[in-house]
């Protein structure tokens, strides 16, 4: 398999977040594999783009790429259902594992596009996690890396995208 990635036009993005529910513990250190393992396993089954994402230790973001199907709503169930499965498993738990809604945004254009980028690649810095975005392993910030050693030690590549000038979704 080739490691050039490819630019792809698209008209459907959008910024989502899930969050943790209320009752449940943040994200440790070993869980954090099992969420981008979710995240891959459901973009492989589902085929849609993975343009960047965040995992924080009570919620998620990403930015997600979908042509008509699949929904986003079956791309974010699916993903919150395998992570549920593999986490309570892991936790020795059961019940509700996320809040049941999820937050989603259309991305309207490509400033829209780079400023949820950058919020998410910043989430860990605002939160008091690490003090650089690049630090934070559980995002796709190092993809953007032009340092092949950063590139290598992302846990999950991301699709690379190209927005066409006047990009309004």
């Amino acid at each position: 398999m080739s490691n050039v990635h490819r630019l792809r036009l698209t008209e459907r993005i959008f910024f989502v977040t899930a969050n943790l529910g209320r009752a449940t513990a943040p994200f440790t250190e070993p869980e954090y594999p099992l969420m981008i393992k979710s995240l891959d396993d459901a973009r492989r089954r589902l085929g849609f783009m993975l343009c960047g994402y965040v995992l924080m230790p009570d919620h998620w973001h990403a930015l997600i790429g979908t042509a008509e199907r699949p929904a986003i709503s079956q791309v974010l169930h699916d993903v919150k259902r395998n992570s549920a499965r593999r986490l309570h498993k892991l936790r020795g738990t059961a019940g509700p594992f996320w809040q049941h809604q999820f937050w989603d945004r259309f991305v309207r254009h490509a400033k829209e596009f780079a400023e949820r980028m950058e919020y998410m690649h910043l989430n860990p810095v605002q939160k008091g996690l690490v003090a650089r975005p690049e630090e934070w392993r559980w995002s796709s910030c190092a993809n953007f890396s032009l340092e092949r050693v950063a590139v290598k030690q992302c846990p999950i590549q991301i699709d690379y995208v190209l927005l066409p000038e006047g990009y309004r979704g």
